[in-house]
């Protein structure tokens, strides 16, 4: 298993051989392109010159203007007619020039005739040396093609030049590479061999182990966050103890809320069974009471699957385009027409201009009203329930609001407890899961929203949260 230290030479002779080599292989064939590319322009530049030159100068032979033109310039000038036959060619005489092949077929020829003017590079069999042809189209009786061409010698010579200059370049960069990575290993490496080993004793159960990487950087906040965790699995550990403890708490309360239904349920049918089951008005009595507990356990089991799903992450919120208004109608509608208590007002208060739709769960907020609403009517004896509806910007703001008994101010940090219970609800003969409000709290927090509470003891209690307006995006 490689080191970290052995590692980091490994990467580094890596970028040198992929990061260099390669792009090296690359630039050097752009090199040799690009200044194929710029002999080629001048040539073509010359090869127009040339053509200028000639027919202003009518009264030189073909050969004597090729020659003039070349003695100035240094480039080989040839002469060609419409059927390849070489004209003139600078530095030879007529009868060389006549013992010339044909140069119809030479591809810089063949490629001037679709785009006025022809590019090659090959080897000369007449002077014995790589060349790079240029050849223009023109038309000047008898002359169809003008060759410009130049040998690769300098050429070579700069590209040569350039590349010498580039393999500096690359050289410089490899000892800077070598110096950072001496570097890299002092400043990385080092520092992190001094955490691992401080890692190593909090593993072994040292929590009193502390790294003393100094610094602003990363490694540095590793460092700090080492040192924190050693510091805090302590305290893990302890709330891992608690957590114990709570489970069992809960299951003595789940316990506790499922036998005393179950308890009375089974002793209305055991006096049932008994005997009353023949007097009518004991029988009705004893099953109606029975019906209620049934319906009291339905409530409890169905909280219970809901918060435990929840806190799972099992149940999955069903984001979509809520009509938040309408729902929030139908609820108010309903409660008012199914709540026992005459004495109590529900309403809602709209500060809504427009119709507004919400990005949530219609279900799980459904939910969340039906609990929030449940628990203000049952600890409001008579007065007023009042659900708020206003927008601002990007955001629907919500709450419930009741005029009941109020919850003392010790309490409200606990109200979202499973089964807690205040003492104001513990002394009032009040039906109740003591999980409504834990729904709430989480399926609000699902929605990216936190519950606020606010309430006076003796005069009210009101519960608030936010909901993102619905956006297509």
């Amino acid at each position: 298993m490689f080191k970290l230290r052995q590692k980091l030479f490994l990467t580094l002779f890596a970028l040198l051989s992929i990061g260099l080599i390669t792009p090296t292989l690359l630039t050097n064939r752009y090199i040799d392109r690009e200044v194929r590319e710029e002999i080629a322009n001048t040539l073509l530049s010359h090869g127009k010159a040339f053509s200028l030159f000639l027919s202003n100068n009518n009264k030189l032979s073909m050969i004597q203007a090729a020659s003039y033109y070349s003695d100035a310039t240094g480039l080989r000038i040839t002469l060609i007619n419409k059927d390849g036959k070489v004209l003139g060619e600078s530095g030879l005489s007529a009868n060389e020039v006549s013992l010339m092949d044909n140069h119809l077929d030479r591809p810089e020829i063949q490629q001037s005739n679709n785009k006025k003017f022809g590019i090659a590079t090959r080897y000369s069999s007449t002077l014995k040396k790589d060349y790079i042809y240029v050849a223009l189209k023109i038309d000047l009786e008898p002359i169809t093609y003008i060759r410009v061409s130049q040998t690769m010698d300098f050429a070579n010579t700069l590209i040569a030049h350039r590349q010498a200059y580039q393999y500096r370049i690359i050289f410089l960069i490899s000892l800077i590479l070598i110096a950072f990575t001496f570097l890299l290993d002092r400043w990385v490496t080092s520092p992190i061999r001094k955490i691992s080993k401080v890692a190593q004793k909090i593993k072994s159960g040292d929590w009193s182990s502390r790294s003393e990487v100094k610094g602003s950087d990363e490694i540095a906040d590793l460092a700090i966050s080492v040192n924190e965790m050693a510091e805090t699995l302590g305290t893990d550990i302890s709330k891992i103890i608690s957590m114990s403890e709570v489970r069992s708490e809960f299951l003595i309360n789940v316990t506790h809320e499922l036998k005393t239904p179950i308890a009375s349920i089974s002793g209305y049918l055991e006096t049932l069974l008994d005997g009353a089951l023949d007097d009518k008005e004991v029988n009705k009595t004893f099953l109606k009471r029975s019906l209620k507990n049934i319906k009291r356990l339905e409530v409890l089991v169905t909280d219970l699957v809901d918060i435990s799903r929840i806190e799972t992450g099992e149940l999955i919120m069903n984001m979509s385009q809520v009509d938040i208004l309408t729902l929030i109608e139908e609820m108010v509608s309903d409660a008012n027409s199914t709540k026992k208590n005459s004495k109590i007002d529900i309403k809602i208060n709209n500060n809504l201009n427009e119709k507004v739709f919400v990005n949530a769960d219609p279900d799980r907020i459904h939910q969340v009203f039906n609990n929030l609403l449940s628990n203000a009517i049952r600890y409001t004896d008579e007065g007023q329930i009042a659900i708020s509806i206003e927008k601002n910007d990007n955001k629907v703001y919500l709450s419930v609001s009741d005029t009941g008994v109020g919850i003392e101010t010790e309490s409200i940090e606990r109200i979202f407890e499973r089964f807690y219970r205040t003492d104001n609800a513990r002394s009032r003969a009040k039906n109740g899961t003591g999980l409504g409000l834990s729904i709430v709290n989480h399926i609000i927090k699902a929605h990216g929203s936190t519950v606020k509470v606010e309430s006076r003891l003796g005069e009210g209690t009101e519960f608030s949260f936010e909901l993102e307006v619905y956006s297509k995006d």
